[in-house]
């Protein structure tokens, strides 16, 4: 599991970025996703249902349908896909996991995670999930 997002997340990057990679097909099944980004499908299903409610990815039930998007890649960052399956909880937590950490009562690591936390923060505002896909290629 990736430190910085939850398991959830980190499936949904991997299948959102696998189908930006072949943006040309129509449509996704998630056990074609599953399959192809070695993820489980329950995980990834739950999440793309997330995605779609928030007008990330649209589905279409039934026989042929399957998940694309609900917009062009290159107008999705991915700042948006980690808010709405992991919330901002990025921006809030204390590295260390103290629940009293803040600009008052500072962690010993509060300063230079806050830093570290800032250029995270941007480098995913910046970056859309077109240019994420092309830079995880394998």
């Amino acid at each position: 599991m990736s430190v910085l997002f939850s398991r959830a997340c980190e499936y949904a990057l991997r299948g959102l970025a696998e189908m930006a990679r072949h943006n040309e097909k129509e449509s996704w099944t998630i056990q074609e996703l599953a399959d192809q980004t070695d993820t489980p499908a329950p995980f990834l299903a739950k999440s793309f249902q997330i995605l779609v409610r928030n007008g990330i990815l649209k589905s279409v039930k039934g026989r042929g349908g399957g998940f694309s998007f609900a917009q062009p890649v290159d107008k999705i960052h991915l700042i948006k896909i980690v808010e709405t399956i992991d919330g901002f909880s990025l921006a809030e937590e204390c590295v260390l996991g103290l629940p009293e950490c803040g600009g008052e009562n500072p962690c010993p690591f509060h300063d230079q995670w806050a830093e570290i936390r800032e250029s995270i923060i941007r480098a995913l505002s910046t970056q859309t999930l077109a240019q994420f896909a092309r830079n995880s290629e394998h």
